[in-house]
């Protein structure tokens, strides 16, 4: 079995290809898993492209609706290409979670349904979206509250860096004012900590060849003691917002609360402690993504595929990892085709006219046919069977569905055989001559039969609560016969005699 896609273009009023791609197909069904990546995931321009998709432009509106009270144009963030756009944290929060929103409304649409959802800190708003734990509304705004506190609690200077170690290598050689924000995986870390102290640590790492860079934060220390400070105005914001927490379903797996305590009322509920543990606490990215089985399909939502190279050096390469966007691309509108592409190689067939206006029939006498684009594959060939004629020897068969509350079989309720309602076998050898009555076209009464060699196995009980399905299949050419019980609309397997009673007979007529 094979799959193929292309992604199609018109230019100069003709259609060109921009991509086509077809791999084999062994029909497996691989678990599909979410990844909501967090903070870094942003970029200037990252909506542009993104708002020719109709679906993503509604739920982008949406979301503009909601914020325009606060004084915020979520539209001028996402397409803005002023450099400065995400200078303020506020910006970012709400940037990302937009187009998170957008991105899965899309694949939504397309009937893509995840079996699994996992977030990198603030990606975890996501989830919540994803798993219906959150409205688009209550998800912009908790985004918004998240930047507001962050910008409005003092804070002291603050630093984040991304590691080239894992939390049991690094945790060891932190100093005690750096913590470790958040496990990515056995080879990357992300520390926090006050800018002075970070700063030299970088620079100490640095010279022992270890990977470390400082990555943009706003001068916020995030994951750490040092935003505790932030925790009552984000819970008190975040109530105001999430009305009515919603329980979390098992698809949404949480990087915020160990897998110990899961079971705890903290990790239960998507509510306002949940997200405000969330700001506050390491990111247990590594420990949960041990879960993902080596033979899922990841599909990052983001701005930018910010986690692809974390997923693709921590997952077995079985693992197939799929990101919708990418920073800087001249078209990620393009790039969300060709991961629906993707995904349909994987098996997962999406409802792909959702992304395009309905089309009313009949159409007009001017669309241009797609039949042309339309190629086979000629590099292989395939034997082709050849089936010659043979002698065809005709066969009947007809179910009786017999109830012993109808007229015509009520005289069954008084045939009892050891306390129990039973099928007589000769009422079993009557339907088999009014099949062969049937097929033949004559009245059953103008036409004799001799049965030979009958096998009797077993009598139905006959219920009062339910019908009676009998199955008589009647082989012309061998004169052969049989009756079966059928259980639910099929036939009782021939391995199960018991429940077969007639069965190779010889019928003439």
């Amino acid at each position: 079995m094979a799959r193929g896609f292309v992604i199609l273009d018109t230019q100069a009023d003709s259609t060109v290809s921009l991509h086509e791609k077809m791999v084999y197909f062994d029909d497996s069904k691989r678990p599909l898993w979410f990844v909501y990546s967090g903070m870094g995931s942003q970029w200037v321009g990252m909506g542009t492209q993104l708002m020719r998709i109709p679906i993503f432009a509604a739920a982008i509106e949406r979301c503009d609706r909601v914020l325009a009270p606060q004084g915020i144009n979520i539209v001028d963030i996402i397409t803005s290409e002023d450099k400065t756009t995400f200078d303020n944290i506020l910006h970012s929060f709400v940037g990302i979670a937009a187009i998170q929103i957008g991105l899965t409304d899309v694949l939504n649409a397309l009937g893509i349904v995840p079996d699994k959802i996992i977030g990198h800190s603030v990606g975890e708003l996501g989830c919540a979206y994803a798993d219906g734990c959150l409205t688009a509304e209550e998800m912009i705004l908790s985004a918004y509250s998240r930047g507001l506190v962050s910008v409005q609690t003092p804070f002291i200077r603050g630093s984040m860096a991304a590691v080239g170690l894992g939390y049991h290598q690094i945790s060891k050689m932190c100093p005690p004012e750096i913590e470790v924000a958040c496990h990515n995986s056995s080879e990357s870390s992300t520390i926090s900590g006050p800018a002075d102290v970070m700063r030299e640590f970088v620079s100490a790492l640095t010279a022992k060849r270890i990977f470390a860079k400082e990555v943009p934060c706003s001068n916020i220390a995030y994951h750490s003691r040092y935003i505790a400070g932030a925790g009552p105005a984000l819970l008190e914001r975040l109530k105001e917002v999430i009305k009515t927490p919603r329980a979390r379903s098992e698809r949404w797996v949480s990087t915020s609360v160990p897998q110990d305590r899961w079971n705890e009322p903290i990790a239960k509920l998507s509510s306002a402690e949940y997200h405000t543990n969330n700001l506050l606490s390491p990111v247990l990215f590594e420990e949960t993504s041990a879960l993902i089985p080596p033979n899922a399909v990841l599909v990052e939502i983001a701005p930018h595929g910010l986690l692809q190279a974390i997923l693709k050096r921590s997952l077995p390469e079985s693992c197939c990892n799929i990101a919708l966007t990418r920073r800087g691309h001249p078209d990620n509108a393009y790039l969300v085709l060709e991961a629906v592409g993707k995904l349909y190689l994987e098996g997962y067939t999406s409802k792909i006219e959702a992304l395009y206006p309905k089309v009313e029939f009949p159409v007009s006498t001017s669309t241009p046919m797609l039949s042309h684009t339309v190629e086979w594959a000629h590099e292989e060939k395939w034997s082709m069977p050849l089936y010659t004629s043979a002698d065809r020897i005709s066969a009947s068969s007809c179910t009786f569905v017999l109830n012993v509350f109808d007229e015509e079989y009520s005289y069954l309720r008084g045939n009892v055989v050891k306390g129990k309602m039973v099928y007589p076998f000769a009422a079993a050898l009557v339907a088999v001559w009014d099949t062969l009555a049937m097929f033949v076209g004559v009245p059953k009464k103008q036409m004799s039969v001799e049965f030979r060699d009958v096998h009797l196995f077993a009598q139905p009980v006959l219920h009062e609560q339910r019908q009676l399905r009998l199955s008589v299949d009647l082989h012309r050419g061998t004169r052969r016969f049989e009756v079966i019980r059928q259980k639910k609309g099929k036939k009782v397997s021939k391995a199960q005699c018991c429940e077969a009673f007639l069965k190779l007979a010889k019928c003439h007529g």
